[in-house]
C-alpha cells in the first residue's frame, strides 16, 4: 500500500462496502510538504524510504503474507481498523493481518500519497487507495477510500509507522 498498514484495514471496510461504480476521484500528483527548517531534499528521501517501505507492504498483501505485512509497523504501533478494536503492537497488527487476509485474497491495491509532511524524526501521510478483494465466495470486491499514517525514523535510519487509521470512501451496506 504503499501504505499497507491500509490493506489489514481495507478487507475490514471492503467488504462492507460494495459498488458497481467505485472511482477515485482524487489521483492527482501527490503533494509533499514540509515543517519549517526541513530541506525539500531531506523530504524527498524520506519519502521514497516510505514509499519502499509500503511497497513492500502491499507486495507481502497481494501475496497473503501477513508477517512481512507487518514489517513496516513499530513494537508499539496501533492500527485503527473501522468497526474492529484497535490493534496494539507489531503481534496484534499481524494477528490481525492474517484474520483478513484469511477471508480473501486482495487482487490489486493502490495507493496515492497525496501529501506528507516532515517534521524531525516524524513524517504524516495523508493518501488514498484504490483496492479489490476476492472473498473466498462470492463476487471481488472494490473499494476507494483514505488513511493517516504516522511514521517515525527508526535508529537505523529507516522509517516505520507508529499510527494507521483508515476508512472506506463508500457507503456502508
Amino acid at each position: 500500500m504503499r501504505s499497507l498498514r491500509f490493506a489489514l484495514v481495507a478487507l475490514v471496510a471492503s467488504t462492507a462496502c460494495t459498488t458497481k461504480e467505485a472511482r477515485r476521484s482524487d489521483t492527482a500528483a501527490p503533494a509533499a510538504a514540509t515543517l519549517a527548517g526541513t530541506p525539500s531534499a531531506d523530504a524527498a528521501a524520506i519519502r521514497a524510504a516510505i514509499e519502499a517501505v509500503e511497497a513492500k507492504q502491499v507486495d507481502a498483501v497481494l501475496k497473503g503474507d501477513s508477517t512481512a505485512a507487518g514489517g513496516g509497523y513499530t513494537d508499539d504501533a496501533i492500527v485503527m481498523v473501522p468497526n474492529e478494536k484497535m490493534a496494539i503492537g507489531h503481534d496484534a497488527i499481524v494477528k490481525a493481518f492474517a484474520a483478513l487476509l484469511k477471508e480473501g485474497k486482495f487482487t490489486s491495491f493502490t495507493p496515492h500519497i497525496q501529501d506528507l509532511i516532515v517534521a524531525g524524526d516524524y513524517a504524516i501521510e495523508t493518501a488514498t487507495y484504490d483496492m479489490t478483494i476476492q472473498p473466498k465466495t462470492g463476487k471481488p470486491v472494490h473499494d476507494v477510500g483514505k488513511y493517516l499514517t504516522i511514521w517515525k525514523k527508526q535508529p537505523d535510519g529507516s522509517y516505520k509507522a507508529i499510527r494507521d487509521i483508515f476508512n472506506s470512501d463508500l457507503p456502508m451496506k
